[in-house]
């Protein structure tokens, strides 16, 4: 983005940089991969890149790339009417956030949050089969018209949490009981959630860790990882904890990080991390890590080292390059949880 103006290229369709045919771009929303933008305009909202899903609220083959196009809502009668309302050169007004995440778009306004994509009748309730593809309202109490949003997608499903002041509703996948609400049922919109969550900090398909003040809570299956860690005392394999369940920590936190199958944790001078049932103490406190073999950390000034090897149960260092795919371990910092 050069002064508001947008020039594209990708290899497998142009030859070189070229203008994007669209109006002047105030702000672009990406998916986390990069590959679904979303520009706010002041003529409106413009789409472009990968629609496999229909994310950007209309129908395309799943692996065209979709050049720059004008987003409307056919079936959000409350958002037409407010952008109608808007002067031509001022429809930007009408959107105060969006989330793009995998093959799911959120855009929340002042008249609708709306959502278009993989999975939608979790977060809109069932829509008729012909305009599956579009955007829809999301299913809300009257009233509620959000200003933030958490959302948080995994393999299969995704734990979306929008916000109000200090009001929160939930919806998602929930065959395991992951959104904490103390049944497993199927959902089909937006409820109130029963505890405070200032971050998802992990959405992996079988369960969910919340951030909520100094503290991480776990909802959903136990899976092996989680049960050889201990830290979830007295629950065992395929346990369902249908309520969020704290995790217990012998020590300080600082930095944590987890999905479906591995788990880490950092404390004073160690990272603890597992896979499914193997654990590996790293005698440095790590910032990021990678998720290939061999495995690999970063320190806090920057430098990778790789595992060589375990001595008495702690891993052998040595120096290495940047991986190519990395993960950053969220920071927090709460005190170790009352030992019984």
């Amino acid at each position: 983005m050069y002064m508001g103006r947008l020039f594209m290229f990708n290899s497998d369709y142009h030859t070189a940089f070229t203008r994007a045919r669209m109006p002047r771009a105030l702000e672009v929303y990406s998916n986390s991969n990069g590959f679904t933008h979303i520009a706010r305009t002041p003529k409106g909202l413009w789409g472009w890149g990968t629609n496999g899903r229909s994310q950007l609220g209309f129908r395309s083959a799943f692996d065209q790339f979709v050049d720059p196009t004008r987003l409307n809502f056919p079936s959000c009668p409350n958002i037409a009417e407010l952008e109608a309302s808007l002067p031509p050169w001022e429809k930007h007004g009408m959107v105060t956030g969006v989330s793009i995440m995998s093959g799911q778009t959120f855009i929340l306004t002042p008249a609708d949050t709306v959502m278009a994509g993989y999975e939608a009748r979790s977060f809109t309730g069932r829509v008729e089969r012909e305009n599956r593809h579009r955007f829809h309202p999301v299913a809300v109490p009257s009233g509620f018209v959000p200003d933030h949003i958490m959302h948080v997608v995994s393999l299969f499903t995704a734990t979306v949490i929008l916000s109000m002041g200090d009001r929160q509703m939930i919806s998602g996948g929930n065959e395991c009981g992951q959104l904490g609400l103390g049944h497993d049922d199927e959902m089909s919109g937006f409820v109130d959630l029963p505890f405070g969550v200032d971050r998802i900090i992990t959405s992996a398909d079988e369960f969910t860790v919340f951030l909520g003040g100094r503290q991480l809570l776990f909802a959903g299956k136990v899976t092996r990882h989680i049960a050889q860690s201990g830290l979830l005392p007295g629950k065992r394999r395929d346990y369902k904890c249908l309520t969020p369940t704290p995790l217990r920590f012998p020590e300080r936190v600082k930095g944590f990080w987890g999905d479906y199958d591995r788990m880490v944790w950092v404390t004073e001078g160690v990272t603890h991390y597992y896979e499914d049932e193997n654990r590996t103490m790293v005698p440095i406190e790590a910032t990021a890590f990678n998720v290939e073999d061999p495995l690999r950390f970063r320190d806090s000034t920057g430098q990778w080292f790789k595992v060589v090897g375990e001595s008495d149960g702690v891993a052998e260092l040595v120096e290495c390059e940047v991986p190519i795919r990395r993960e950053d371990i969220i920071p927090v910092d709460f005190d170790p949880s009352p030992q019984s």
